[in-house]
């Protein structure tokens, strides 16, 4: 008979010891998934690795960007710019504006005016001069070629004077070949001038960006064409031009043309959102370098902020409607998630492959005619406030920017309001090229993780980046899709500083200075109420947008829209957009 097994003293206690253990892990396991402050990713490898950042300054080198930029093979233009006087620095930003706009038709070299040499002009198809310094005088090789050469000449704003003074009776000569006066002028109050009628088509004008306008007194003769006429407006009714004659005339030339010499009394690049004259300097570009091209009209739209905490049922309900609707359209991903726990005392981090009902959401709409595009890695930067929240989808991943009590320098920074402006601080602590580039390499291999495959289009998080994170995005994509900033120094070699850059969107393709070509994105966005200074945006203005953008030749309508907002916003958007004529395409067949 055998002995009945028994436990020994020591293995005893050792036994209640683990039932002790097996019981306080049960109670933690239980507490974990009941208890909300805890959050799925909190201290996860991701949230340690973007909330760890450097601190301090950046330093280093800024990246070089060249003089000549754009799509080989086709017109060339050469863009000069008053690199003197107290506006330097905006005609720097005016000329590499001018130098994306170009790309659209070929390449763009961009000189200051003062190194023009004698016959420089014939290398190029076409050459625009952008007049920043009232008190610069052209070289007279410069005016002389202006004169005598035949290559299309767009001279823009300042210093046409210059072409009546000089060695020579060169204003005869003007005269004889333009058939106008370049040192006669009518000087007209800026507050007067609300629209510009181009085309049969009153395009509205900001009345707050210059004091006074100078339009060319160009007569009645046939050989000046007039392009565009600026209407004076005064409480809604037309009022005369001239100050001391109220029977004056109640529009002047905006913009002429004669022979191969085109003038734009204005620079229209100021305040672009609000002053639609852009988008007819935009489209004088076709006469200069293109004028053979078709007119069309296409759209696109863009599925916004999608991540690891999208709702998969919305992106499926986006997805169903523009494919029944014969859209196609894109999705901007935000490959990994960062932000707070509920009670702000920890981070947690989740990338789309801890999120498998979102990598098949994304999938399906795919399947539905969806084009995935990268947008951002995190969407925010580091543990603070940029300038929301450190949330993803918040912040700003590629530049620092506060929430300032004033619109203008001094700026007095603080938490941010409703009623605050959003401003530039500086570059962001991880600035080096090859930071910026291994950050976006790392969003880019989880979507490819994910089995999305490889995207080919990058979105920079609200649009804004420093000129190195601008060139890392070139060495990784070919494409961005967005409204991009531009900074005072990058032909020069100067250091960028925050509040020295010139937003722009796009009205058709451009190959901008970074080296990338990039997909305009126009007409912003749906929003339901007021953030930031920014007025409430409906489906009627988007619509109001598209219309505007019929001002040029090659139409492009081109929005985005989030995916937690009532679907029946984008469906009056859809409809508006294509009652105007246009036609809904894939980003990659904007013209």
């Amino acid at each position: 008979m055998s002995k009945t097994f028994e436990l020994t003293r020591g293995q005893r206690a050792a036994w209640v010891a683990g039932l002790l253990v097996l019981v306080l892990v049960s109670a933690a396991v239980v507490f974990g998934l009941t208890n909300d402050s805890l959050r799925e990713g909190q201290g996860s490898p991701l949230a340690r690795e973007y909330t760890t950042v450097s601190d301090g300054d950046p330093g280093g080198s800024e990246a070089a960007f060249a003089e000549k930029f754009g799509q080989e093979g086709k017109a060339s233009t050469l863009v000069l710019y008053d690199k003197t006087g107290k506006s330097a620095s905006d005609g720097e930003l005016y000329a590499v504006a001018t130098g994306n706009l170009v790309t659209h038709f070929g390449t763009a070299e961009i000189k200051p005016v003062a190194d023009y040499a004698d016959n420089a002009m014939s290398a190029y198809d076409a050459v625009v001069y952008i007049g920043t310094d009232s008190v610069a005088n052209p070289p007279e090789a410069f005016l002389d070629d202006v004169l005598t050469l035949d290559t299309p000449v767009m001279w823009v704003g300042e210093n046409l004077n210059a072409m009546s003074g000089g060695q020579g009776d060169r204003a005869a000569s003007f005269r004889e070949k333009f058939g106008w006066d370049s040192g006669e002028t009518q000087t007209v109050s800026s507050d007067l001038l609300y629209s510009v009628r181009y085309n049969d088509r009153d395009v509205a004008r900001y009345t707050d960006s210059v004091e006074t306008v100078e339009s060319p007194v160009v007569g009645s003769g046939d050989s000046v064409e007039v392009l565009a006429s600026a209407q004076c407006r005064k409480d809604d009714a037309p009022v005369s031009c001239v100050a001391d004659d109220a029977d004056g005339a109640q529009d002047v030339p905006w913009a002429v043309r004669s022979k191969n010499l085109t003038f734009v009394s204005e620079i229209p690049l100021d305040y672009i959102d609000e002053n639609d004259v852009y988008l007819i300097y935009s489209d004088l570009f076709y006469g200069l370098l293109a004028p053979d091209t078709a007119p069309v009209k296409q759209a696109a739209v863009r599925l916004e902020d999608v991540g690891p905490e999208s709702d998969p049922a919305d992106l499926r309900a986006m997805a169903d409607y523009l494919q029944g609707a014969g859209v196609p359209f894109q999705v901007a991903v935000m490959p990994i998630h960062i932000a707070k726990t509920p009670d702000e005392n920890d981070w947690y981090g989740l990338s789309l492959l801890d999120r498998p009902e979102i990598v098949d959401a994304l999938k399906y709409m795919q399947d539905r005619g969806g084009t995935l595009i990268q947008h951002g890695t995190t969407h925010q930067f580091g543990t603070g406030d940029n300038p929301y929240s450190g949330r993803t989808g918040e912040d700003y991943e590629f530049y620092r920017f506060g929430c300032s009590a004033t619109a203008q320098q001094p700026f007095e920074f603080g938490e941010c309001e409703n009623t605050s402006y959003i401003r530039q601080i500086g570059r962001v602590s991880e600035d080096a090229v090859e930071q910026h580039k291994a950050r976006i390499e790392k969003g880019r291999q989880v979507m490819i993780d994910a089995g999305l495959g490889e995207p080919e289009i990058f979105e920079t998080p609200h649009y804004a980046a420093s000129p190195n994170a601008y060139a890392a995005m070139t060495e990784v994509y070919n494409a961005r899709y967005e409204q991009s900033d531009y900074f005072a120094g990058i032909l020069s070699g100067e250091p960028s500083e925050a509040g020295r850059a010139y937003s722009q969107h796009f009205p058709y393709a451009v190959h901008d200075i970074y080296g990338s070509k990039v997909y305009p994105e126009n007409l912003g966005n749906i929003t339901e109420a007021e953030q930031n200074n920014h007025a409430t945006r409906d489906p009627e203005f988007l619509i109001s947008r598209a219309e505007a953008h019929l001002a040029v030749r090659e139409s492009t309508a081109s929005f985005f829209f989030h995916p937690y907002l009532d679907i029946n916003y984008l469906k009056e958007t859809v409809e508006g957009i294509r009652g105007l004529g246009y036609e809904f395409v894939p980003v990659v067949e904007l013209q």
